[in-house]
């Protein structure tokens, strides 16, 4: 992994935010491999005054830092950072200067030069330089390549070297060498202002005289001793420059795009044409004028032809015969003969192209693309192998041996780094938050005119205003900054420059495709667009820069920047396009759920949710508009996958909001015309009755996780209703499944063990499996434990044959939490499987559940690593409370053991402040924890670690608050363990 310290400090490109965890981070990095102690890295966060719990709270940081992908190694008495696992630029840029040294002292300035600059080029354009180590390793960087410059390798660079002598104190070496540079370029005068400027800030600020090595220097300036030898002269400059007057001196410094100057760069050495093709506003033109500055700063020819005001195909030629001396009103003093002007423009360019060399940029080519490429192929077949031509372009030219360089937009640290130097420099004083701002990056595709233009507005607007603005970008972000070019000067005309490109079929699917929000496939561009085929149109925008291409994806799915995409979506409100392109996606919505859904259980289980799940944003939208037209159908086909999928993986508040909706919870009075509540009286198109019956099975229990009585209501009455009507058309599972429901949520064991048996003896193994987990659930909340855990195993294997992992996971679960405490090999044999399962069908939050009791338990019988799980999870920001309070319990029973009462003292005071605010529809984990504590308590008590009378009162106050919660829920175990609190307290 690539640490950046030289600079904003970052792991791979993405910023590292929040001073401790970068307290943390560099700490580590800086160890360079070695053991970093608790105490000082406890010392270095908070700076001699660590909170109360201050080991929980690096255990926290250190969590974070793991996150962010460094393998933090956990050691006795702190932590470590393999050095061999991560590349740091600070350790980079030193080796890269040891090289410069060495080279320099053999004599070798032109190696000297080179490792130089590309130490130099990792570290910001304008270094902070906080550190003394990186003060110093810049300084050093920088008085190398002044003395290579010196000898004759490179041009001068005195940027650097005045911004060490400009800081307090001065840098009196830097300044020295500033004077030996001007001296060698013939600028006495200046060298003699540095050396005065110097003496007089000394003088007045600090009372002291300048150093010998400044006196030395001015003396040998005196006496003419620094002119440049000839042997050691700055390359000629080339014959021919001509570069545009914006190329010269950029208005800005270039951001995120050094690697991308180097790649340039290193794509001539492959081939003499280099394409740069990216969307409008990447930063094509700009990239490629800081290539053009640098080849001409190396001493070579640079001609740049613009053609972004051409208007016709037929101006191609000309206008680069013009540029190039081949036309006989050449601008730039052509050498054609007399003879040559009687030649077509072919033959002249023909003619011209072996007396050229160095560097041709052709900017902005996508306009007259065809016309570009028929003339670069002449030029380049009879050019010498001296001539490169750099093209700046939306798409490519399409000739044989180009070099096509895809420029992407910024990453996330550049991104950010652009939007606060522009807005910096703009007058704003950036402090704000910073996921706030990488949000605003990301609303603007993270593309760098966008990122332009909102600085402009920063300078006026508050952060927050600028975000909400975006819900019309195009307004709010137009004519923000003054002197672009015309196809630069808004989003709009950024976007409507390369519309202006295409085809008519190809302008109408671009406006179609924006209706889809998310990324996409061949089949369901064709039917947004309702053409059979659309592949030759999506490769077209594709070419230019209008769609990019998924990658590692298969089938290939395709994507559109949000810019494009409202862009497209004014286009087709404008054309009245949306309801045909929207009805397309609806269709394929409804389509590609049914075709999913059928795979849900069985062999292909977890390629399908994986599918549903990558196209959830296509098909959410393709809902949103069923239920916007009031198309039950259609609307109950899409639900049905959905629910499926959101509630395999956990997301039992996304089915229960998008339920509200499909059976008009909120809006009483569309039910009696409700087809999918009041079947065939509502008089209306009917829903596929299987899959009307399977959501509101999926609706049922969902609710009946959170509660929500009406919902639930709602959906055993469209339930009943089906199958008063439409039997037949239903499946003999969902009968059979829809048929035991009831009998679960009665809260009648009778019933309950009555209904499981008719499942266990269906011949489908999935209803079987389902019988036998409802028999295991209602066995052990009967305390029958040795017959549940029986039950559950049997329907783990059902559900196995079946193909359900989603099954799996819970039979595995609730066989491995029926254990009793002392078969912790049997229960922890099954939690793992139910992990197993869980992370299969991508149910993350089910699966980090599980895996901390599977860690509890672990960690008992003495695992290491699962007690640094707890740690973490105890600790963890995105764990819940349910976790949280489970991982500091495991927790202090491990303290507790090790007679270490404080830190049982602190986890059930953690776990205490989380009951307090905790008010879930479900009592049970409630009493658990708090009939856990009371024991807790008790404990300390036998351990002389507190007085009997005061854990008394404590213990009574959380035995009360359990019992009413343990007798509301008439769960028979839940009440054992009150009845055990209670046992112990009376002991």
């Amino acid at each position: 992994m690539q640490i950046t310290i030289l600079g904003p400090l970052a792991v791979d490109g993405r910023p590292v935010r929040g001073d401790r965890l970068a307290t943390v981070v560099r700490a580590l990095v800086e160890a360079r491999g070695r053991l970093v102690s608790t105490p000082l890295l406890t010392d270095a966060v908070w700076n001699g005054t660590p909170p109360d719990d201050a080991s929980g709270a690096l255990q926290a940081l250190v969590s974070r830092v793991r996150r962010l992908g460094l393998p933090v190694a956990a050691e006795p008495g702190g932590y470590r950072l393999p050095a061999d696992a991560v590349t740091v630029d600070a350790v980079e840029a030193r080796a890269l200067a040891e090289r410069a040294r060495s080279a320099l002292r053999t004599g070798d300035a032109r190696s000297a030069r080179a490792a130089a600059d590309r130490a130099r080029a990792l570290f910001p354009e304008v270094p902070e330089l906080v550190s003394a180590e990186e003060t110093r390793l810049f300084t050093d960087l920088t008085a190398l390549r002044a003395e290579a410059a010196l000898a004759g390798a490179g041009p001068y660079d005195e940027t650097d070297l005045r911004r060490l002598v400009a800081r307090t104190p001065p840098d009196e070496p830097s300044a020295a060498l500033l004077v030996r540079v001007l001296a060698a370029q013939g600028r006495d005068a200046e060298a003699l202002e540095v050396v005065e400027r110097l003496r007089a800030e000394l003088a007045d600020r600090y009372g002291a005289d300048p150093s010998a090595v400044i006196t030395q220097v001015h003396l040998a300036l005196l006496r003419g001793e620094l002119t440049a030898p000839t042997a050691t002269a700055p390359p000629p400059q080339p014959s021919r420059i001509a570069l545009p007057a914006a190329w010269r001196r950029p208005m800005t410094a270039l951001v995120g795009r050094e690697r991308d100057v180097e790649s340039v760069r290193e794509a001539f050495t492959e081939a003499a044409l280099v394409t740069i093709v990216a969307t409008g506003g990447a930063g094509k033109t700009r990239l490629a004028a800081e290539v053009a500055r640098r080849t001409a700063a190396a001493g070579r020819s640079v001609r740049v032809i613009e053609l972004a005001g051409l208007r016709s195909p037929d101006e191609v030629l000309p206008t680069m015969l013009a540029a190039l001396g081949g036309a006989d009103t050449s601008a730039t003093g052509g050498n054609l003969g007399l003879e040559r002007r009687v030649l077509s423009p072919e033959e002249r360019l023909r003619a011209v192209a072996p007396d050229l060399d160095g560097l041709i940029v052709l900017d902005n080519c996508e306009h007259v693309l065809d016309a570009v490429a028929t003339v670069v192929a002449d030029l380049v077949a009879v050019s010498s192998p001296e001539v490169m031509v750099l093209a700046t372009s939306r798409a490519p030219l399409g000739l044989a041996g180009e070099w096509v360089h895809r420029l992407t937009v910024l990453p996330d640290a550049e991104a950010l780094e652009l939007l606060r130097s522009r807005a910096r420099a703009g007058g704003a004083v950036p402090t704000w938050d910073g996921a706030r701002a990488l949000d605003l990056c990301h609303r603007l595709d993270n593309l760098p005119l966008a990122l332009e233009l909102a600085a402009a507005r920063l300078r006026h607007m508050p952060l927050d205003d600028v975000i909400s603005g975006l819900a019309d970008r195009f307004t709010l972000l137009d004519d923000a900054l003054r002197g672009l070019p015309e196809r630069h000067a808004s989003l709009w005309a950024l976007v409507d420059w390369s519309r202006d490109l295409l085809a008519p079929d190809d302008r109408e699917l671009l406006q179609r495709l924006a209706v889809i929000p998310a990324s996409f496939t061949a089949d369901l561009a064709a039917a947004v667009a309702w053409r059979p085929d659309v592949r030759r149109g999506l490769a077209t925008l594709v070419e230019h820069s209008l769609l990019t291409i998924v990658e590692g994806e298969s089938p290939p799915r395709y994507r559109m920047l949000e810019t494009v995409r409202e862009y497209g979506e004014a286009r087709l409100d404008a054309a009245g396009d949306r309801d045909p392109a929207m009805a397309g996606l609806l269709g394929w919505a409804r389509k590609s759920a049914v075709a999913l859904a059928d795979r849900f259980v069985g062999p292909g289980q977890v390629e399908a949710l994986d599918r549903c799940a990558t196209e959830q944003d296509n098909l959410v939208a393709g809902l949103r508009w069923a239920l916007a037209r009031d198309d039950e159908p259609a609307a109950v086909d899409v639900a049905a996958a959905l629910f499926h999928l959101w509630s395999v993986r956990g997301l039992h508040l996304e089915v229960i909001g998008w339920a509200r909706g499909v059976l008009h919870l909120d809006e009483p009075g569309r039910r009696p015309t409700s087809a999918t509540l009041r079947g065939r009286a509502a008089g209306r198109p009917l829903p596929d009755a299987d899959r009307l019956a399977w959501m509101c099975l999926l609706i049922g229990v969902n609710a009946g996780i959170s509660a929500d009585l009406r919902l639930t209501a709602l959906a055993w009455r469209a339930l009943r209703t089906v199958l008063a009507e439409r039997s037949a058309e239903v499946s003999p599972r969902q009968v059979a499944l829809a048929s035991a429901m009831p009998a679960f949520t009665a809260s009648d064991p009778d019933r309950s063990m009555k209904a499981a048996a008719e499942m266990i003896a269906h011949p489908d193994p999935y209803v079987r499996a389902f019988g036998l987990f409802a028999r295991a659930a209602v066995r052990e909340n009967s305390g029958a434990a040795e017959e549940s855990i029986l039950d559950a195993e049997q329907a783990y294997h059902e559900f196995e044959a079946a193909g359900d992992h989603w099954g799996m996971a819970m039979a595995a679960g609730a066989a491995g939490q029926f254990f009793a405490p002392g078969e912790g090999g049997r229960s922890t044999e099954w939690l793992a499987r139910s992990v197993r399962n869980m992370e299969l069908i991508g149910a993350t939050q089910d699966a980090r559940s599980i895996r901390v009791r599977l860690d509890m338990q672990l960690a008992l019988a003495g695992d290491r690593e699962a007690e640094r799980r707890l740690g973490e999870t105890a600790t963890a920001g995105q764990a819940d409370e349910v976790e949280i309070a489970q991982a500091r319990l495991g927790l202090a029973h491990l303290a507790c053991r090790r007679e270490r009462y404080d830190e049982v003292i602190a986890h059930a005071e953690a776990v205490t402040r989380i009951l307090a605010g905790w008010a879930g529809p479900h009592p049970q984990p409630r009493v658990i924890f708090r009939v856990t504590l009371a024991v807790l308590h008790l404990r300390m008590t036998e351990a002389g670690e507190a007085s009997a009378g005061e854990v008394d009162g404590r213990v009574g106050a959380l035995l009360r608050l359990a019992r009413d919660e343990a007798l509301a829920s008439r769960d028979l175990p839940v009440i054992g363990a009150l009845a055990v609190g209670g046992a112990e307290l009376a002991a």
